[in-house]
C-alpha cells in the first residue's frame, strides 16, 4: 500500500474518470517511468499497472491513455440468471479459496516483486521485437 509513484504494482479504478491532470501526469509515469514532484523528477519502479473501468473512453483525449495497455480486455456484465446463482451462492468458508474449496495444504506462492521480475526478464529474453518498440516494454 502507498503512492503511485513509488509502486511496483498498481490498480486504478474508474481510470478514464480522472482529471485531465491527473491523465497527464499518469502519462507521463506510464511514458517515461518518472513523476514530477514538484520542481523534482523521480524515477517510478512500476512494473504493472492495471486499470478498470465501467464504461469505455468516450473522449478522443483518452486515446492516449488507453493506447498505454498492453492488453485490453472488455468484461461483460452478470447475467440475470448469473446474478442469481451468486445471491443464493453460500459465502466461501473462512480460509477457503474462490471456489468454496478449502486452500490446499500447498499451492503456489504469491507473485512477489522478485518473481515479477523473473517474468518479465524472461519474456524480454523470448519476444523479439525491433529496437525501437523494445524500449516501450522496458
Amino acid at each position: 500500500l502507498g503512492y503511485l509513484p513509488t509502486a511496483h504494482v498498481a490498480f486504478l479504478d474508474e481510470v478514464f474518470k480522472a482529471s485531465s491532470s491527473i491523465l497527464n501526469s499518469l502519462l507521463g509515469l506510464l511514458n517515461e517511468r518518472a513523476f514530477d514532484n514538484g520542481s523534482a523528477r523521480e524515477p517510478v519502479p512500476l512494473v504493472t499497472l492495471v486499470g478498470a473501468s465501467n464504461e469505455w473512453p468516450a473522449a478522443d483525449e483518452l486515446d492516449a491513455l488507453l493506447d498505454r495497455f498492453l492488453l485490453v480486455s472488455e468484461v461483460r456484465p452478470v447475467s440475470a440468471r448469473g446474478r442469481g446463482v451468486l445471491l443464493r451462492a453460500p459465502p466461501p468458508a473462512p480460509g477457503a479459496g474462490a471456489d468454496g474449496a478449502p486452500p490446499p495444504d500447498s499451492g503456489p506462492a504469491p507473485l512477489d516483486l522478485s518473481a515479477l521480475t523473473a517474468l518479465r526478464e524472461a519474456a524480454h529474453a523470448r519476444v523479439s521485437l525491433c529496437p525501437s518498440s523494445r524500449h516501450l516494454l522496458l
